[in-house]
């Protein structure tokens, strides 16, 4: 059964690169949902700690994710200028199963 690949992402930077995080962080996500198998990709900052944000990501199967981690824009935006300012990470992935009818209904 194939599924939707949902991923969270918390992720927190210096206080002195919030900005520099931030625009990054958006431009990064613009190109993501760009991408033919992203659902969706949202981008939460924390009210409290204003250097810490959460990127909720939705992809249709398990090869668009693999197509995700492998484009253009997730090396040259995401490893190579928003990683480094990355100070933790905690990234989760999920599956949701798609429902399947009962054969005959």
């Amino acid at each position: 059964m194939e599924s939707n690949v949902l991923v969270v992402a918390d992720v927190t930077c210096n206080p002195e690169d919030v900005v520099e995080f931030s625009q990054v962080l958006h431009e990064f996500a613009a190109a993501c949902r760009e991408e033919p198998g992203c659902l969706s990709y949202d981008v939460f900052r924390s009210e409290d700690t204003p250097e810490r944000y959460v990127s909720i990501e939705k992809y249709v199967d398990p090869a668009a994710f693999a197509a995700h981690r492998d484009s253009d824009h997730f090396r040259e935006i995401g490893l190579t200028r928003l990683m480094p300012l990355a100070t933790a990470r905690d990234v989760r992935m999920y599956d949701q199963p798609r429902e399947v009818s009962p054969a005959g209904r």
